[in-house]
């Protein structure tokens, strides 16, 4: 019987053994003296015989340019958030991805229609975001909530936890009364992060 050892889940093109230490198996191909990964899935490496292969997630979908997707925001780092998603075109999506957006909105402010300068622009860790998928590079989504329907779809009061309204371009808590500045969505609400959680299938 053969020694394998299993390990993460790895993307297509990803380096997953050299040449020298092993063979390409299923759903490998060389490239540069590197075995890649041809499909997203999880490597097996064969001890005994010195192959590497792929066992593929068949059932796994992968969002694409264009998409749109929901998710909380987990991480904040400089200008940037990390999404925890949660929807993919309106249903509900488990993949356990995150994605990646920048919190630098047309420079100085976002309201690129009406040409507003804003001040400074909070988010949260625990935001609920909407954004659209632009790009996939080195398997990392990137995802922007540039446009009027994207940016914070709903969120909870920093400071007492309390459910927000909209006043303008911030939210207001109804319950302590605080007030901060968010990029929101055009439908910002409760309403419309039920919407999205009535979505199941």
């Amino acid at each position: 019987m053969n020694k394998e050892t299993k390990t993460s889940t790895v993307f297509p093109g990803e380096q997953v053994a050299e040449i020298e230490e092993f063979e390409a198996g299923k759903n490998t191909f060389v490239s540069g003296g590197a075995i890649r990964s041809s499909v997203m899935g999880n490597k097996q490496y064969d001890l005994k015989r010195r192959i590497v292969r792929i066992d593929q997630k068949k059932s796994l979908i992968m969002p694409k340019i264009g998409d749109v997707v929901v998710g909380y925001i987990e991480m904040l780092f400089g200008p940037m958030i990390s999404v925890k998603l949660l929807y993919l075109n309106g249903k509900v999506f488990s993949a356990g991805f995150s994605a990646i957006a920048s919190t630098r909105l047309n420079g100085r402010g976002w309201n690129r229609d009406r040409g507003e300068r804003r001040g400074k622009i909070t988010f949260r860790v625990g935001d609920i975001i909407r954004g659209r998928v632009i790009s996939l590079l080195n398997s990392t989504i990137h995802i922007t909530i540039e446009d009027k329907e994207y940016g914070v779809l709903y969120t909870l009061c920093n400071l007492c936890g309390g459910d927000t309204v909209r006043v303008n371009s911030a939210v207001k808590c109804i319950e302590c009364g605080s007030y901060e500045e968010r990029k929101l969505t055009n439908d910002y609400g409760k309403e419309a992060l039920r919407a999205a959680k009535s979505i199941q299938n």
